[in-house]
């Protein structure tokens, strides 16, 4: 709802306004959603079928963060990527809850004026029967429940597009389909990286002044809004497709994944989505020609359209067989897709049946249709969520089914919650839930990102293996960051060095220090530079850091001074960074500037310390390298087994 860039623009005629609302909705249903599921499955599928690890979330990130995976920080990745998924999944089953009620509405099953509350009650009843349906499908497996359960759901759904497609104008949602495909490719830049940045300042605040543009929440309504959902359920379906893309190179799981749901998405969403909006267009007609021809809008409105909300729903018009009227002489009009209905934001959920019921009278049938469909649709999520979940949950293996079954259980109680919670805002509840697990996820997907990245420069010999290259002697999830684990393990993992914990509370509280300690270090072994540039380097980060806070406390009294005291501290990290750098150049280290930068800029006593630590050592020519072989411990901590349930290969000998 609320205007947008397309329909208050000033300038755009209808038919592109049309255009331009399916390709957003390609877009948000599109390439740009499928990238974040084929990032999680080639990373997933990598590191479990190429080399061993078990497939869980916490091995996409084990060539970056070595030992620390099979640590606090995998479980704690693994916690979040449970949250995440039972986010995207409660999220699914509400907006699933909402459409199948207004379908019992349509269908006479539920009174379609109830108040709120009833509403409130009714969806969790639908929620309550999903989560039980899903909880028997997960019991009985994935060959025989979750399997059934899919095929069912997807052969019933392409029934409805077929028959819509055929009962419609088939020639019409054919130039549909085939313009759509063209908008969208000539547009698919533009529109992946519009932001609407001015529309979102606001008015007063530098947004536009002519009142034209999209609302100033607009973004966040819906692209914001599903970027959010699609993350939520990128380590879902990621999963999934994983374990189907087993002995499939990966340009193949790219090339499928990015290609062949967009096709089908582009089909659904013109087919469906083509004749809602000629229906809308039918309705509107008719209620202009009422207007002219008899002066009543209403003169059309249809008597008998079963049951529909008397407030939020639309009208529907009996479409006639001619208009006896000048000026409609040429008027012709198919009576057996009828009645038609207008759109109104307030049923968006009911519209969908308000289109099912135009078609040969067999409203009814295609109504129930779709009820059961969309039922099962939710039932194969909540289920197959569940088993993705518990896999997660159990390390890659699958554990008993009693466990299935609880987490089956919790992801409806979840969403139940919501919709209590919620009321007649559950909506606004479960689309912030997504955005809120999203926004987290995405920073794991840029991980992600690097560690599927580096892990393929090693299976093409383009980054030399442990045993042959140099690695920090201190990683940066080492050092300090040990003693958490040490508590969490009652005391099993080893102790930090004492010298360890000293170099990063220095680096916390006095870092020229440790600034200064790690450039004379850099100068021992070879990389020189003069007395003069050290000593102006120190003092710069000293000031830098003075300064940073200086500025903080002058805040109180004057404002504006925060902007100052965030340039001093990016100029101090700018100092480690290029330190650092140093650093990997004297022990040839694989790493690069930008992430010199963002280490130094969001961990600078680590990463000082990480520097001393590093300096300790004697630099090695790269053919004989040695340091701490992160990667090599990764594959021979994988499991107790040392072998991963997937491929049954000895996990030492990668």
């Amino acid at each position: 709802g609320g205007p947008n860039r397309y329909n208050n623009n000033g300038y755009s005629h209808e038919n592109e306004q049309i255009q331009n609302a399916l390709n957003v909705t390609i877009f948000h249903w599109g390439v740009q959603a499928w990238v974040v599921y084929a990032i999680v499955a080639i990373s997933m599928g990598h590191m479990c079928y190429r080399q061993g690890l078990p497939l869980s979330m916490r091995s996409t990130l084990a060539p970056l963060f070595g030992k620390a995976t099979w640590g606090w920080f995998g479980d704690m990745l693994d916690v979040l990527t449970i949250a995440t998924i039972v986010a995207g999944l409660c999220t699914s089953l509400g907006l699933g809850a909402s459409q199948i009620l207004a379908g019992l509405m349509r269908l006479g099953v539920v009174d379609p004026d109830s108040d709120d509350d009833a509403q409130t009650d009714m969806k969790t009843w639908i929620c309550a029967i999903i989560t039980l349906c899903a909880t028997a499908s997960v019991v009985t497996g994935l060959d025989y429940g979750i399997k059934t359960v899919s095929q069912t759901s997807f052969i019933m759904g392409n029934f409805l597009m077929v028959v819509v497609f055929c009962l419609d104008e088939p020639w019409y949602l054919l130039n549909v389909i085939v313009q759509t495909l063209g908008f969208h490719a000539q547009h698919f830049v533009e529109i992946s990286f519009f932001t609407d940045a001015f529309s979102q300042l606001g008015t007063g605040k530098g947004g536009p002044n002519d009142g034209y543009g999209a609302h100033q929440s607009w973004m966040d309504w819906w692209t914001i809004f599903y970027w959010g959902w699609w993350i939520s359920w990128a380590p879902f379906v990621g999963t999934f497709m994983a374990r189907i893309s087993k002995g499939r190179t990966i340009r193949n799981v790219v090339a499928y994944t990015l290609t062949v749901p967009f096709f089908y998405a582009l089909l659904w969403f013109c087919v469906f989505g083509g004749a809602a909006l000629r229906m809308n267009r039918r309705a509107e007609y008719l209620q202009t020609a009422g207007l002219a021809a008899f002066n009543d809008t209403t003169h059309f409105v249809s008597q008998d359209i079963g049951f529909r909300p008397a407030v939020s729903s639309g009208h529907c018009f009996e479409v006639p067989g001619a208009i006896d009227h000048a000026g409609y002489e040429d008027y012709t009009a198919n009576t057996l897709v009828s009645p038609v209905c207008a759109f109104v934001y307030g049923d968006a959920q009911g519209y969908w049946f308000d289109v099912m019921n135009q078609y040969h009278g067999m409203g009814n049938f295609l109504c129930w249709v779709s009820v059961i469909t969309t039922i099962l649709y939710f039932v194969t999520s909540s289920d197959s969520g569940s088993l993705v979940v518990d896999l997660i949950a159990g390390n890659g293996q699958h554990p008993h089914v009693v466990q299935r079954v609880v987490w089956a259980l919790s992801e409806g109680a979840v969403c139940i919650a919501l919709l209590r919670a919620g009321g007649s805002t559950a909506l606004s509840s479960l689309q912030a839930i997504s955005i809120v697990m999203g926004l987290p996820f995405t920073i794991v997907l840029m991980l992600v990102c690097t560690a599927l990245w580096r892990a393929l420069k090693l299976e093409a010999g383009d980054m030399k293996p442990v045993n042959k290259r140099t690695d920090w002697t201190m990683p940066l999830y080492g050092g300090i960051f040990d003693v958490i684990e040490v508590v969490l393990s009652g005391g099993c993992a080893p102790m930090p060095p004492v010298s360890f914990i000293v170099y990063f509370v220095l680096g916390l509280f006095v870092p020229p220090l440790m600034l200064n300690r790690a450039m004379l270090g850099v100068s021992a072994k070879g990389e020189a530079e003069s007395k003069v540039v050290q000593m102006m380097t120190t003092a710069a980060s000293a000031v830098f850091l003075v300064l940073f806070v200086l500025f903080h406390v002058m805040e109180v009294a004057f404002s504006g001074f925060f902007g100052y005291a965030w340039f001093c501290y990016v100029a101090f990290a700018i100092l480690v960074a290029v330190q650092r750098h140093g650093v990997r150049q004297a022990y040839k280290i694989e790493g690069s500037g930008p992430e010199d930068f963002f280490v130094s800029l969001l961990l600078y006593p680590q990463v000082l310390a990480q520097m001393v630590v590093q300096l300790q050592e004697v630099p090695v020519d790269s053919g004989n390298a040695k340091g701490v072989d992160e990667w090599d411990t990764v594959i021979g901590s994988a499991s107790p087994e040392a072998k991963s349930e997937e491929t049954g290969s000895d996990i030492k000998t990668w």
